[in-house]
């Protein structure tokens, strides 16, 4: 069962985060989880109750991590199927795809 907080424990968390983030810069969300030993998305809500906004990284691109697909290749989406319908037309370009791909194979495989 969920653990309830009284407002001056809550003020106290996000007084130190405040003052923290002043002489850190960033950091005092992970410091008051540490401290207090509480779930950082508890002392995240308390942060945006407060009206406190935090110095964190959200929102920054990661340079890099774009994964590019080879050409002709379909995308899957691995989430449940939203219909009957959707999960069907994704399985047939699954299997278009397959028997493109068996067509190249067997052509490379011919060469040799």
């Amino acid at each position: 069962m969920a653990k309830r907080y009284d407002q001056k424990t809550k003020d106290e968390v996000v007084a130190f985060i405040s003052s923290f983030n002043d002489e850190n810069g960033r950091g005092g969300q992970a410091a008051a989880s540490k401290k207090y030993n509480l779930n950082p998305i508890t002392i995240k809500s308390w942060l945006q109750k407060a009206g406190v906004k935090t110095p964190g990284k959200t929102g920054k691109k990661h340079k890099g991590t774009k994964k590019t697909r080879a050409a002709g290749t379909v995308s899957v989406s691995r989430s449940a199927p939203s219909s009957g319908a959707g999960a069907l037309e994704r399985m047939i370009q699954i299997r278009n795809e397959i028997s493109k791909l068996e067509k190249e194979y067997d052509g490379l495989k011919a060469k040799l």
